[in-house]
């Protein structure tokens, strides 16, 4: 079938949403605004990990080594990392059941909840975790496409990465075009971010030490490098369409500090105690100014992330329907109501992009996704007109409880906020979108030729043996 049948029949089944539907029976309760939680996509980003570099690649960009992660492999979840998943699947637990939408039932639970990762190891690690804290006592189905082992790469999921999986195609000249648009030819980024620059440059050279040519550890200044906006030329993936050059040695270099903190690495070991956690948090504008640049660029938003928002949008109009009519390209099945989808930090901030939400959390630079923060997006029913309404949180751990493990809980939740949509409401008192409200402005978001035809699409099934480290 081709891709034009594909999205008629698509459009076929989208026109019934216009038509009263049969109100399914009322297994959940009554929530204390006069809503029902009907469903729940938690879009995330994997927990605490070990930098993705091996830290003798690294010490050329700093005076002093960098500490190992204790023998985890590169870019593996660390064990904090999974203790922290679980604790934020736990504090989901406690409101999933507050709200009715989980029951205590295990098997019940588990026959209601769909769990995803994008083919790496600490995504599908954080998910299984997550997924043990959110449903005790289950063994977690994550559904994920095989990962890298040995000389085998991993497959990459459409979902996630549809550039390199060959579901959209990209055009590298016509994307580095509306970035210089934006950001110039890049030139200016170094005065514009010199502060953050400046931190960083600090922890990697203190003063009284400056870059030695040719030395083991601190040859290179990546601060000092020139940033470049131009197309890629080497296999291109999302994220990866443009070369940013310099910005990505500096990306490299700071890699590992977050992540050390979070993993309660002594405070002399995180950026070798030179960054105190105000700054740790100032110096992450530079991720988010990569992901400005990668993921937000209007042109390269509909082209990465389309699919992801396409999959979300089909799965909160699965709910609408009800199971008697099963909608294609969604997360799980028609019965799936909790849906647990992890991936990394540039794919949540792209959907985020082609929704137009934005965040700001104690301690966090605005929309900084932090380890295990996550999009939650709820679709819930008045219960008095049955109107449907979408509801978009950002929801994560504070630096403090990543680093501390603290047991979460309704009591002491992560840290939330409930996030405007742009276009979505007119009200003074809450910022609820009216599902078709929501659905209009996603469709108008996304270009349908990024999205793979869902008559095409072969989900991945339950992956097994992920090595814990």
């Amino acid at each position: 079938m081709n891709s034009f049948k594909c999205k008629v029949i698509l459009m076929g089944l989208l026109l019934t949403l216009t038509i009263a539907l049969p109100v399914p029976a009322q297994s959940i309760k009554d929530a204390g605004d006069g809503t029902i939680l009907k469903e729940i996509i938690i879009f995330g980003r994997h927990s605490i990990r070990a930098s993705t570099y091996d830290p003798s690649s690294l010490d050329p960009y700093a005076v002093n080594p960098y500490p190992d992660f204790n023998g985890v492999p590169k870019g593996y979840l660390t064990p904090r990392g999974q203790q922290a998943a679980g604790l934020l699947g736990s504090y989901f637990h406690d409101y999933l059941i507050q709200e009715g939408l989980l029951t205590g039932d295990a098997q019940a639970d588990l026959s209601r909840a769909y769990f995803r990762a994008n083919s790496i190891q600490r995504s599908n690690i954080t998910a299984a975790k997550f997924g043990a804290g959110l449903i005790p006592g289950a063994t977690i189905p994550v559904h994920s496409y095989s990962i890298a082992d040995g000389n085998t790469p991993a497959v990459p999921d459409p979902v996630f990465d549809p550039i390199l999986a060959k579901v959209a195609t990209v055009d590298p000249a016509r994307a580095a075009a509306e970035v210089q648009g934006i950001y110039s030819s890049g030139t200016a980024i170094a005065s514009a971010y010199s502060g953050e620059l400046s931190l960083i440059r600090g922890a990697l050279y203190p003063p009284g030490t400056q870059p030695t040519p040719g030395a083991p550890n601190g040859s290179i200044d990546p601060t000092s490098q020139q940033i470049t906006l131009t197309a890629s030329t080497s296999t291109l993936y999302t994220g990866g369409v443009i070369n940013i050059g310099g910005l990505n040695l500096t990306n490299s270099a700071i890699d590992p500090f977050v992540m050390q903190y979070a993993d309660n690495f002594s405070p002399q070991d995180v950026a070798w105690g030179r960054l105190s956690l105000d700054a740790l948090s100032q110096h992450t504008r530079i991720f988010n100014l990569i992901f400005n640049i990668e993921m937000l660029a209007p042109y390269l938003n509909q082209v990465q992330s389309s699919n992801a928002a396409s999959h979300v949008l089909r799965t909160l109009e699965q709910a609408v329907l009800g199971e008697h009519l099963a909608l294609p390209g969604i997360f799980g099945n028609s019965k799936s109501r909790v849906h647990v989808i992890i991936s990394s930090d540039g794919y949540v901030i792209g959907l985020a992009g082609l929704l137009r939400v934005h965040w700001m959390l104690n301690g966090y630079q605005q929309d900084y996704c932090a380890p295990g923060g996550a999009l939650v997006i709820e679709l819930r029913q008045v219960a008095k007109t049955k109107e449907y309404l979408v509801r978009v949180f950002y929801t994560a751990q504070t630096f403090d409880q990543l680093r501390n493990l603290t047991p979460l809980t309704l009591a002491t939740p992560p840290e939330s906020m409930q996030l405007a949509v742009p276009g979505g409401s007119n009200s003074s008192t809450n910022l609820d979108v009216k599902f078709s409200t929501f659905r209009n402005l996603l469709m108008e978001a996304m270009d349908q030729k990024y999205v793979q035809p869902f008559c095409e699409e072969v989900p991945p099934g339950v992956i097994e043996n992920v090595p814990l480290n």
